[in-house]
C-alpha cells in the first residue's frame, strides 16, 4: 500500500501507530509479572509544540496515562467498550487532537489575563457533563481508576477545557449561551442521551450537552485551523523503539 503524503493520510498514520504503542505500553503496565509488582513509572506518550502554548522553549507533553483516559472516553462517548489494554488509533488520534486543541485555546484566554468566572464550580459542571456523556457516574470512575486518574488530575483537565470554551466564546464563535428556542430544538431533533426524560426534568443537564457539543466541534475547527503550525510527536513510539 503507498504511504499517503498528505496532512491527512500522515495524520491517520500517526494515530495508528500511536494507538498500537500506547495499547502495548498499557497491557506490560497492567501485567502482574511487571518488575515492582507491575507498578510502571508514568510515562510521556506526547510531546507538541505549537506558538500558543509557547513554542519550542515550551514544549508540552501528553502522559500516556492522560491518552488512555481520554481515547476511552472518546470510545464511551460513541458507546463503544473497550477492553483493558484496547486503545483503537481513532479514539487515540482523536484525543490527542482535543487535547492539544483544549491547551492551544486554554493558553490564549491565559495570555489575555482572564479566567472563567467562578472556575470550580465550572469544571464541576464539566465533570457532570461528562459523567452524562459517558453513561453515568459510576462508568466515569471506573475508567478513572483503570487509567490511573486521580481526581485532582480530571479536575486540572477540566480546568483547561472550561478556559479553552470561554476563549472560544469570547474570541471565535459564541458557544456559551442557550435561548429557550434551541434547547427544544436540541431536544427533539438531537441524539442527546436524554431522550427518555421528559424536557423540563432534562434541561439543566441538555443544556451543558448542548454547549459541550459545540465545543466538541469549535476545538476540532479550530485544531484543523491551525495543524500547519503544530508539530506532534510520538514520544512513547520512539521509547518502545528504544527498548526494543
Amino acid at each position: 500500500m503507498r504511504r499517503s503524503s498528505s496532512p491527512r493520510g500522515a495524520h491517520a498514520a500517526f494515530g495508528v501507530i500511536l494507538g498500537i504503542a500506547l495499547a502495548a505500553s498499557r497491557a506490560r503496565a497492567q501485567d502482574p509479572r511487571a518488575p515492582e509488582g507491575g507498578v510502571v513509572p508514568d510515562r510521556v506518550a506526547v510531546r507538541f509544540v505549537t506558538p500558543e502554548t509557547g513554542g519550542a522553549a515550551r514544549p508540552r507533553f501528553i502522559s500516556e496515562r492522560e491518552l488512555a483516559f481520554f481515547a476511552r472516553m472518546e470510545a464511551l462517548i460513541e458507546q463503544v467498550p473497550l477492553e483493558a489494554d484496547v486503545y483503537p488509533d481513532r479514539y487515540v488520534r482523536t484525543a490527542a487532537d482535543r487535547i492539544v486543541a483544549r491547551a492551544m485555546l486554554a493558553s490564549l484566554l491565559v495570555q489575555r489575563g482572564v479566567e472563567p468566572p467562578d472556575l470550580p464550580k465550572l469544571a464541576a459542571e464539566q465533570r457532570a457533563e461528562l459523567a452524562d456523556r459517558v453513561g453515568g457516574t459510576a462508568v466515569l470512575e471506573e475508567a478513572l481508576e483503570r487509567e490511573g486518574i486521580t481526581e485532582a488530575e480530571l479536575t486540572a483537565f477540566l480546568r483547561t477545557q472550561v478556559r479553552a470554551a470561554y476563549y472560544v466564546d469570547k474570541a471565535i464563535t459564541p458557544v456559551l449561551a442557550v435561548t429557550e428556542d434551541q434547547l427544544r430544538e436540541t431536544f427533539r431533533s438531537a441524539l442527546h442521551p436524554f431522550r427518555g426524560a421528559k424536557f423540563d426534568d432534562a434541561r439543566l443537564r441538555l443544556r451543558r450537552w448542548l454547549v459541550a457539543e459545540r465545543m466538541r466541534a469549535s476545538e476540532l475547527e479550530f485544531l484543523q485551523s491551525a495543524r500547519a503550525r503544530i508539530k506532534i510527536t510520538s514520544v512513547l513510539v520512539k521509547a518502545d523503539e528504544r527498548a526494543r
